[in-house]
């Protein structure tokens, strides 16, 4: 122990010099505004005692010291010289324990304030950053949530179907309440303009105003009051009606247990996207934030660590200091106590009859003041052995305190170099996830609706392919009555070619017979126009031979 403690015996000459320059430069100034109020005038010239000197003199080691505090605690001269030397010996270790007093409160000035501060700030700030992140992050994952929910069940075009239906009916209430509300408005402005020529007309009076109110002004005031009550009984019907239309509630949802993810639809649509960029930017910056902050407060806490390190390690320095310097004393103070044994030994009574009565009361007052001396040092003795024996159990509990800091300060650098570390994997992890997501479900979606896009246009264009077919079929079937009606039209036809064929025969005949007729009677007409010729010449016998010989009158004429 004494060997290990060479070095700083070596470079300090105050054992409060164990203190580290960077602590004691934090403590500078107080130290230097108390240095008089707590100066004990006892030691103000401590640096001339004996032992200050041999204990912490340069360049000399722990078994020399012990040696001269052995030689000084030795008795040798008088009685006065040695009780002088105790007196220095007890005034040093009063020196030492003021020391240890001074070095305590030192530390105790050392100690941080800023630890519950610390504790306030981790607590604040992480579980704000944490909370603040929760909050960003669960809408967009409710959404998410919802969406696939809704997809999955199959419901999604339905659940977009009635959020349309919504917003159109809610847009329909809007439209009529405005109106109403803009009605509202133009008859309360109605209102006061009657009241205002309800006024005007009020001050209409005779008799250069003198008098009571005009005829034709009281005539105008009851127009405006019956005007009045019509306004008044407006506004509280549309009053009334925009009460109403406040208070209509939105239809029913035919989707069921599934109402809540179409209202987390509704919010994905009715959010800009602007606005859902700005959300995923505040998520993201919450991430970071966290991340941030999670830094700076456990770089914050390894500072403290830190700092408090640094004492535990001067105050370990500080016991280890004292108590080197104690264990020196206290061998120093066996081996003069050993010495002082044998000082005593050499003045035991020799044979008796060998010393006067003179000789006999020198060596025995001599005897005494070393036997004083020896009581005197084995009181400093048991004294220096208990403190030496707290120094030790201190250096044990300054020993669990430093490993417990260690343990500590191993903690936090693992935390600040692992787990913040993995904090912010993490994040990045989940923050694409969510973005990755968000484009499944979108991707998702895509794909559901040009299935159902394509369901669509397959189910029209089978039934224009149905309408195809059977407009085939009715051509077919027009075709079939065209035959139909060809064939009767050649029945008619022909049955058309037979009766003209009969009719035609029929005429012919008629013709011949027409003909033959208009035959005759053109033999009438010759005979009629020959008439007056025939009567003017004579007649013969013959001439009913003639007659008859002759052509006779198609139109019968003459014949009898």
């Amino acid at each position: 122990m004494a060997d290990a403690a060479k070095p700083k015996l070596q470079q300090k000459t105050d054992v409060s010099d164990v203190l580290t320059t960077a602590v004691r430069a934090r403590q500078a100034e107080s130290k230097a505004a108390k240095t008089e109020a707590s100066a004990d005038p006892r030691f103000a010239n401590i640096a001339a005692n004996s032992f200050f000197k041999v204990m912490f003199a340069e360049n000399t080691k722990p078994e020399a010291k012990r040696a001269e505090v052995a030689k000084i605690l030795t008795f040798e001269g008088t009685k006065e010289q040695n009780r002088e030397r105790i007196k220095e010996f007890e005034l040093f270790k009063e020196y030492l324990q003021s020391q240890r007093e001074e070095m305590a409160q030192e530390i105790i000035r050392l100690t941080d304030t800023g630890t519950f501060a610390e504790l306030k700030q981790v607590y604040d700030d992480l579980n704000s950053s944490l909370i603040q992140f929760d909050e960003r992050m669960q809408p967009l994952t409710d959404i998410i949530d919802a969406v696939y929910t809704l997809r999955t069940n199959g419901l999604t075009l339905d659940a977009f179907q009635e959020i349309l239906r919504d917003r159109k009916r809610e847009e329909e209430l809007l439209r009529l309440k405005e109106e109403k509300q803009q009605e509202f408005g133009q008859l309360k402005s109605k209102v006061e303009a009657i009241h205002s020529d309800i006024a005007a007309l009020g001050e209409q009076r005779s008799f250069f105003g003198l008098g009571g109110v005009k005829e034709e002004a009281r005539i105008a005031i009851a127009r405006k009051n019956e005007e009045l009550k019509w306004v008044v009984d407006s506004l509280d019907t549309l009053s009334d009606e925009i009460h109403q239309l406040d208070e209509q509630t939105p239809t029913e949802s035919e989707l069921g247990e599934y109402v809540e993810q179409k209202k987390k639809l509704r919010e994905l649509l009715d959010i800009s996207a602007d606005d859902h960029k700005q959300r995923q930017k505040d998520l993201v910056d919450a991430a970071v934030n966290f991340v941030t902050t999670a830094k700076t407060r456990v770089g914050s806490v390894r500072e403290h660590l830190s700092k408090m390190n640094d004492q535990v390690e001067n105050l370990f320095d500080a016991n280890n200091m004292m108590g080197t310097v104690y264990a020196i004393m206290n061998e120093g103070i066996k081996e003069a106590a050993d010495a002082n044994l044998k000082t005593r030994d050499t003045l035991q009574p020799p044979a008796q009859g060998t010393e006067d009565m003179i000789a006999q009361m020198a060596r025995e007052q001599k005897k005494m003041a070393v036997e004083q001396h020896i009581t005197m040092l084995d009181a400093s003795a048991a004294d220096t052995m208990a403190t030496y024996a707290d120094l030790t159990s201190g250096a044990i509990r300054i020993k669990t305190m430093k490993d417990a800091v260690d343990q500590q300060t191993i903690k936090a650098r693992a935390m600040h170099s692992q787990g913040i570390s993995g904090v912010a994997d993490r994040l990045s992890v989940v923050l694409q996830a969510v973005s990755s997501a968000a484009l499944g479900e979108a991707s998702a979606m895509a794909k559901d609706t040009l299935q159902q896009m394509a369901a669509n246009t397959n189910k029209v264009a089978q039934k224009e392919s149905i309408r195809i077919a059977m407009g085939i079929e009715e051509q077919n079937s027009d075709l079939s009555k065209a035959i139909d009606d060809l064939g009767a039209y050649g029945e008619v036809v022909r049955a058309a070619t037979s009766i003209t064929r009969e009719g035609l025969t029929d005429m012919r005949a008629k013709l011949d017979e027409l003909k033959k007729l208009a035959e005759d009677v053109q033999g009438d007409v010759h005979v009629a126009i020959a008439v007056h010729a025939d009567v003017g010449r004579p007649q013969r016998v013959d001439v009913q031979s003639d007659v008859s010989g002759a052509t006779p009158s198609p139109f019968k004429l003459g014949q009898h």
